[in-house]
């Protein structure tokens, strides 16, 4: 009998799986456009290179 522990190895592999990488893939993109919308607007003096590089650390730290 369960105790109440979620345990994710007891679920079907297939629909679910997918589903959690779709929803981790869509908040992802939903912190990147936060992130650059943040940037904008409090440092609106972020040259593109700036920008791009503050992108990819950003992105790198996500992948963490």
């Amino acid at each position: 009998m369960s105790d109440g522990n979620f345990n994710r190895a007891l679920l079907p592999g297939h629909e679910l799986s997918a589903g959690i990488r779709a929803g981790k893939a869509q908040m992802r993109t939903k912190a990147q456009q936060a992130f650059e919308q943040t940037i904008r607007e409090f440092f609106p003096d972020t040259s593109p290179e700036q920008m791009t590089q503050m992108q990819e650390h950003f992105n790198n730290e996500l992948r963490k």
